[in-house]
Formats: structure tokens, C-alpha cells, sequence
């Protein structure tokens, strides 16, 4: 029994390993990308970027929450057989995720320059154009994620990177990069090694007419509620750059997607746990319980507590000379919307475990409130701060908003909790046994 919990322990160490340095990879190529285009190109090229990756990250919502989400918490209680079905009809569900985000998209983009924002409107056509193999490349990481087989998303993810570093650097040497075709660039190298990864994985998927539908209402019976809830926190954080550019200027957009891009460098460790911990936590629920689900919410939480909150002070007195040594001078000066902005990010990991928790118990109907509220905290203070403080005015609102939305998080998932073991107190009696090891990191 103790060497089975021994590689119990090691076995979920090395998985959160190889989940935080394939994190470091994506989120270190999104940051390295954001530094290219906002230190060669300027703080006005970088704002239509920050304002175009806000509509990008609203459409990966409906994937994460739509999609991803329930075939993660879904995938571990089918049969083999029913697996490649199930992931088949993902696939397709992916697939007109992508034609309908195509469509609305174009449409927002000819109405864009039929208002006379040309740019803009570029920007937006280029993203638009890579929305399919956008959207399938997320599939892809998140379906070994939910597999546990972090391998395989590590291949993916570090050949992407080599192309589209790559690509980019042969854009800027060309002297044609700008936010743009860098969007090009982006989409050209996950097009090359999808192409090769669909190849390797086609015996993973079986489409079945007969079960695209039923498994999309199943999906969507769970993830109605994630898809709100992720729009309503994207929306918290993500509409600032709109209304900076709105009360300010583009270039103000820019300087302060520059600090942010800076702040979220500790983006990786946080989204390398929410992806182990997603498939953790249903493991842990379908094979202990609400017992099992506790442990993992609670050694989530303090672990996030911990790291984040080291990081948080690290960020806090340094952050602003990074600013100026990555993008630029122009950047600099910064330090009070840095502060705040490494806060939130504390205030954000703190939620993760409670999210998680609710999102396994199919209460995810609590997630989309609390970030409702979030947003109408962050969008009020925004418009009422912005205007006489400037920056720190939308890093103040968007901090208020985080800190609202993690603490009704966690109170919601404590009730709910609470009142399922009220409710079944001899199933928890009978599951409350020895206490396993599980690490998330």
C-alpha cells in the first residue's frame, strides 16, 4: 500500500512538472510575441493587438467552457470505446465553434471599416483568418491535459514555438511585422503542426453522427453556466483595454497591455495548475468523493496562496524596471499600476481551487454570478476612475473587481459543500477513510 501511494505521489508530481515548464512554454512564446510587436512596432501598434486579443480570448471562452471543461470532467467516466466517440464529436463541436466565430467575426470586421477604422479592421480580418487553427490548437492541449498525457502537449506546444518565433523574427527582419501580420504569423505555425498532430491522432477521434448532438447538449447542460461565467471574467479584465482607449488613448492601451503581459510572466504556474487541477479534481471526486474533492480544492488553495504570493512581492518592486527593459522606456514609470496589477493576479489564483470544486459538484451556475459581479464592480470603478487617474485608475477597478468574484467564489463553493454532506452525511462517513496524498504541483 505505501508504494502505491508513493507512485501515487511521484506520478502526480511529474505530471504537475511537465505541466508548469509546458505552460512556461506557451506563456513565455505569448510573451516574447507581445514584446516583439510592442517594442519594434510602439505603444499604438501593441494597443490594436491588446484590443483584438480581447475578442480572441471571448471566443475561447465558448471553447474552454462549451467544450474543453465538460469533456474533461466527462472523459473519466467513459469506456474506452466511448472515449474516441465522445472526443470525436468534440472535434466537431470544434469545428462549428470555428465557423460560427468566422462569421461573426467577419461580419465585426466589415463594420469596423465601414466605420472608418481601417486598422483596426486589419488587425481584425488577420485574426479572424486564424480562428480555426486557433481554437483546434487549445482543443489539442486540453484533450491531452484531460488525458493526463502532458507528453504530448509538451511536443505540441514547444514546435509551435520554434515556427512561430521563427516566423516572426523573419517578419521583423523583413520589416513587414506589425500587429497584423503577426497574427499571421501565429496562425501559419499552428496550421503546420496541426496538420502533423491531426495525422498522428486520427485513431483518438470516431465521429458518429447519431452522437454529435446528444453529447453537445450534455456538454452544454454543464458548460452554460462556465460559458457565462468565463465571458462575465474575461469581460472583468479584458473590456479595460476598450475603455482606456475609449477615455484615454490607443497608446495608453498599449502601455498598460504591456504591464499587464509583464504581471501574468507567473500566468504559466496558474494555468498549469488549472489545467492538472480540472482533471484532478474529477478524479478525485468520482473515486472519493467529497472527501477526495476537499483535499484537492484545499492543497490547491494554499499552494496557489503561497507561490503567488511570493511572486506577487517580487512583481510589486521590480516589475516597473522590467517594463522599461522589455518594452521600452516609453513604457516605464509604471510602478503603482504594476503593484496593483500583480495583486489581482493573487486575488485571481485564489479562486481556482473553489472554481474548480464548483465546476465538478455541476454548480456552475455560482461562477457565473460571482463574476457577473465582478465585471459590474470593475466596469463601474473603471468608468468613474480612468478618466481623473488614469492608469492606476483601471488597475484599481480591475484589481476591486478579481477580489469580489474570488471571494464570492469561495463562499459559494463552502455552502455548497457544506449542504451535500448535510445531505448525505453516511456517504461521507463512508468515504472519509485514510487520508491519500495528492500534489497538484
Amino acid at each position: 500500500m505505501r508504494r502505491l501511494l508513493a507512485l501515487t505521489q511521484g506520478l502526480n508530481i511529474r505530471l504537475g512538472g511537465s505541466a508548469v515548464f509546458d505552460q512556461a512554454v506557451v506563456g513565455g512564446t505569448n510573451f516574447l510575441t507581445a514584446i516583439l510587436v510592442g517594442r519594434l512596432c510602439g505603444p499604438s501598434e501593441l494597443g490594436l493587438f491588446a484590443l483584438v486579443t480581447t475578442i480572441w480570448y471571448l471566443v475561447l471562452a465558448f471553447l474552454e467552457s462549451g467544450i474543453t471543461t465538460p469533456f474533461t470532467v466527462f472523459v473519466h467516466r467513459l469506456d474506452e470505446h466511448k472515449r474516441t466517440t465522445y472526443a470525436g464529436s468534440a472535434i466537431a463541436h470544434v469545428a462549428g465553434l470555428s465557423t460560427v466565430a468566422v462569421v461573426g467575426l467577419g461580419l465585426m470586421t466589415a463594420l469596423l471599416y465601414a466605420m472608418g477604422f481601417q486598422e483596426l479592421a486589419l488587425v481584425f480580418a488577420a485574426m479572424t483568418a486564424t480562428i480555426p487553427v486557433r481554437l483546434l490548437r487549445q482543443f489539442a492541449r486540453r484533450f491531452h491535459y484531460a488525458t493526463l498525457n502532458l507528453s504530448r502537449a509538451l511536443v505540441l506546444d514547444i514546435s509551435i514555438a520554434g515556427l512561430q518565433l521563427g516566423a516572426l523574427a523573419s517578419l521583423y527582419f523583413l520589416d513587414l511585422l506589425s500587429a497584423a501580420t503577426s497574427f499571421l504569423a501565429v496562425g501559419g505555425a499552428y496550421a503546420v503542426v496541426l496538420a502533423v498532430w491531426l495525422a498522428c491522432h486520427k485513431r483518438s477521434f470516431r465521429i458518429r453522427r447519431q452522437w454529435v448532438l446528444p453529447d453537445l447538449f450534455k456538454n452544454w447542460a454543464l458548460g452554460r453556466w462556465l460559458v457565462a461565467s468565463q465571458i462575465a471574467m474575461i469581460a472583468s479584465g479584458y473590456s479595460l483595454p476598450w475603455i482606456i482607449a475609449l477615455l484615454l488613448d490607443q497608446s495608453q492601451t498599449g502601455i498598460y497591455f504591456g504591464c499587464a503581459t509583464l504581471v501574468r510572466i507567473g500566468a504559466p504556474l496558474l494555468v498549469a495548475i488549472q489545467n492538472v487541477l480540472s482533471p484532478r479534481s474529477a478524479t478525485a471526486f468520482a473515486e472519493s468523493g467529497l472527501p477526495g474533492l476537499r483535499r484537492v480544492v484545499r492543497r490547491a488553495t494554499v499552494g496557489l496562496l503561497l507561490g503567488m504570493g511570493l511572486f506577487t512581492a517580487l512583481i510589486a518592486f521590480g516589475g516597473d524596471w522590467l517594463v522599461g527593459i522589455f518594452f521600452g522606456a516609453e513604457y516605464g514609470g509604471q510602478w503603482g499600476v504594476v503593484a496593483l496589477l500583480a495583486s489581482n493576479e493573487l486575488a485571481f489564483a485564489l479562486m481556482l481551487g473553489a472554481a474548480s470544486g464548483l465546476t465538478v459538484l455541476e454548480r456552475t451556475e455560482f461562477l457565473f454570478r460571482s463574476h457577473l459581479m465582478g465585471i459590474l464592480v470593475t466596469v463601474t470603478m473603471a468608468f468613474t476612475l480612468v478618466g481623473p487617474l488614469g492608469l492606476p485608475g483601471a488597475a484599481v477597478a480591475q484589481l476591486a473587481g478579481t477580489l469580489v468574484a474570488s471571494t464570492i467564489t469561495i463562499i459559494c463553493y463552502r455552502r455548497v459543500v457544506r449542504k451535500l454532506e448535510a445531505e448525505l452525511p453516511e456517504t461521507k462517513a463512508e468515504l472519509s477513510g485514510p487520508e491519500t496524498p495528492t500534489a497538484i504541483v
